[in-house]
């Protein structure tokens, strides 16, 4: 049975989902979604950051170090943000990646990826690229080769997560040593049977709202299953070891168990972890909800021997 706090934030959910649509004018609706989705995370005012931030430069990119007392500043997590590829802030990610920074005893890099519409597909996928080779060489204390590092990211941030991943292993460049997708949208295309199964569960994804960003971040039709872009389609062969978290109530539940399958084909260190009752991202709402101090534990220990 899931905690008593997961139905706060399931009802804060709710009510930004209501918020986000309330205004109704398509020529500024982009920029209310801008401005609202930095209080995705906000259904507890213990929900703040545990660590510092400092900004930076990575190779042209504007990427902030969130770092806690135990971070290990040549152990490092390049964390990309989720928000349908054109939302979604570093700000409004500082808890999250302190948490997470906190719970795996690593530094973590937050960027500013290129957004849609104005960087439409790849663009993103050559911003994660170009950070992640950086960061590889730079860490928060200076210009030094990390020991380990990992990719991680949330909704759009997991797919891009994966399909730049997909992207280096076929530019035959260092890879990291596993990858973190967290409720990963994985599948451009809003054809899972999830949509159907878990409408009524998600209280604040839809199938309407991923075809309309999805129509934001591509330029072709050819581009809905380019495996960077939809990285169900990618080949998974040589992939760093994985693990996917997603909650069950999520309608991009179908993405994860699609991404999972294929890995495994493909003989991909691969774990799956479907959370029960638990909705989209529900990792950033730590310290207050239980399960996702949880869910970063076990992250902690997933990449503890990688």
């Amino acid at each position: 049975m899931s905690s008593e706090e997961s139905k706060i934030v399931f009802k804060h959910q709710e009510d930004l989902g209501k918020t986000f649509f309330s205004i109704t004018d398509e020529s500024i609706g982009l920029k209310h979604f801008r401005y609202t989705v930095d209080d995705y995370f906000s259904a507890d005012k213990s929900i703040k950051s545990c660590g510092i931030s400092s900004p930076v430069v990575a190779n042209g990119i504007y990427a902030q170090w969130v770092t806690t007392e135990n971070s290990d500043p040549n152990k490092r997590i390049l964390y990309l943000h989720g928000g349908g590829y054109a939302i979604g802030t570093i700000r409004g990610y500082l808890s999250l990646a302190s948490h997470l920074a906190k719970a795996t005893g690593c530094s973590v890099l937050v960027i500013d990826y290129g957004l849609a519409p104005e960087d439409k597909f790849p663009v993103a996928i050559n911003d994660t690229k170009t950070a992640f080779k950086w960061m590889l060489e730079n860490g928060p204390n200076g210009n030094t080769r990390c020991d380990k590092s990992f990719i991680s990211g949330d909704s759009a941030g997991g797919g891009l997560a994966i399909g730049a991943t997909l992207a280096l292993k076929d530019d035959n460049f260092d890879l990291p040593n596993a990858v973190i997708p967290l409720s990963p949208w994985a599948e451009l295309d809003p054809v899972s049977e999830f949509y159907e199964i878990n409408e009524k569960l998600d209280p604040y994804i839809s199938k309407d709202a991923i075809s309309a960003f999805k129509d934001l971040y591509i330029k072709n039709e050819s581009d809905i299953k380019h495996p960077y872009a939809s990285p169900v389609h990618g080949d998974f062969d040589g992939f760093p070891p994985m693990l996917i978290q997603v909650g069950s109530r999520e309608v991009l539940l179908g993405d994860s168990k699609k991404i999972a399958e294929k890995a495994k084909e493909s003989g991909c260190n691969i774990s799956l972890e479907i959370w029960d009752d638990m909705v989209h991202v529900f990792h950033g709402y730590a310290p207050f909800l239980p399960e996702a101090n949880e869910a970063l534990e076990a992250i902690g220990s997933f990449i503890s021997d990688k």
